[in-house]
């Protein structure tokens, strides 16, 4: 009897494959774009976690630094503060529907260009600010002036901002792993750059704890360490994730337009957005107002746009949103588009 069952589950097994190989495209479609969706909230829940992580440890840093007057914790802050912002953006980019899961085109709007420039002139100010503090301390330490170094710790601030800083590297673990199952690029950018940075978090642990015994003079050395690799991790995820930053436009508007209406039934295309790199990977929005005898074959007329900018650049997707046109010359052809010229789209082809 037991192998008659696992003969029975076996066929039931390979009928469900055969079901599935010989289904209709447009339902596995659905099946994707409803697994990335899943995907896609997995991501933004566990991204605003440790946003919301990442901002209890800078308080506890920038609170716990300025009590204590240590150059130490606010340059850790400013590291920590990194990470908020690598969050945001990837949290910017789960968010965002324009973004297939996995197959991200990158490109930024104003908000994200003035969110960088806002942090990088932060940064340049605090992170000057620390390095001269550091370098008159340890000046004035050469130079034999006596009381020198501010910092006073003790053991309940350092076990706090241990316990945060364990805290916040356990859950990047966490996402990391849960990275490695996501499709999401945004999130995998973002738990790699937690983690790329986490040994100076314990440095910083060590230094905090021989100051406590007595070895103050490591506050202003460990800024001078921690505050350069601050602008460094900065500048990774600049790059990283937020690239393109002098080419957020990837085809004119014009050159769009003049290929779309060439289409027939196209009276007028407007709102054109293009982002990501011509001859790889292309995200397309557009506005197509079109001919009133040709809105009951709008889905063909998209159809035959997308199929002409793919032939022209390449892998493309495209958004588009089509109205009536209210003033529009009675046509001078069969309202019915001819079959397809173009052949019909790969979808995975689209990203190499």
């Amino acid at each position: 009897m037991e192998g008659v069952e696992l003969s029975l589950r076996v066929s039931e097994w390979v009928r469900g494959i055969d079901h599935r190989l010989n289904a209709n495209p447009q339902i596995l479609w659905r099946e994707a774009m409803l697994q990335g969706g899943n995907s896609r909230q997995s991501s933004y829940r566990l991204l605003l976690i440790t946003l919301w992580l990442t901002l209890v440890v800078l308080a506890v840093e920038v609170g716990a630094g300025l009590a204590r007057q240590s150059l130490c914790l606010m340059a850790e802050s400013l590291h920590t503060l990194i990470d908020g912002y690598s969050t945001i953006l990837s949290i910017a980019a789960v968010s965002s529907r324009q973004r297939v899961m996995g197959r991200e085109v990158w490109g930024h709007g104003r908000a994200e260009a003035a969110g960088a420039l806002l942090m990088a002139a932060f940064m340049g100010f605090a992170g000057v600010s620390l390095l001269m503090l550091a370098l008159q301390q340890l000046e004035a330490a050469t130079q034999g002036k006596a009381i020198t170094f501010l910092v006073q710790l003790d053991p309940p601030i350092i076990y706090l901002v241990a316990a945060m800083v364990f805290a916040s590297l356990g859950f990047a673990l966490v996402c990391r792993y849960r990275a490695r199952k996501s499709s999401s690029l945004a999130f995998k950018l973002n738990a790699s750059h937690y983690l790329q940075d986490g040994w100076l978090s314990l440095v910083m642990l060590i230094g905090l704890v021989g100051m406590a015994r007595g070895y103050v003079w490591l506050d202003p050395l460990l800024t001078l360490v921690l505050t350069p690799m601050a602008a460094r991790g900065f500048w990774r995820v600049l790059n990283a994730q937020l690239p393109m930053l002098l080419r957020p436009t990837a085809i004119a508007p014009e050159a769009i337009a003049q290929i779309v209406q060439q289409v027939e039934g196209v009276t007028r295309c407007t709102r054109i957005l293009s982002r990501g790199m011509v001859g790889r990977q292309l995200w397309i929005e557009l506005d197509l107002v079109l001919h009133p005898d040709y809105m009951a074959v709008a889905d063909q007329v998209g159809e035959y746009v997308e199929g002409a900018i793919r032939d022209r650049y390449g892998p493309v997707r495209t958004q588009i949103w089509v109205e009536e046109s209210r003033f529009a010359p009675p046509p001078a052809f069969d309202p019915v588009p001819p079959p397809p010229e173009f052949p019909t789209p790969d979808r995975e082809s689209d990203w190499l």
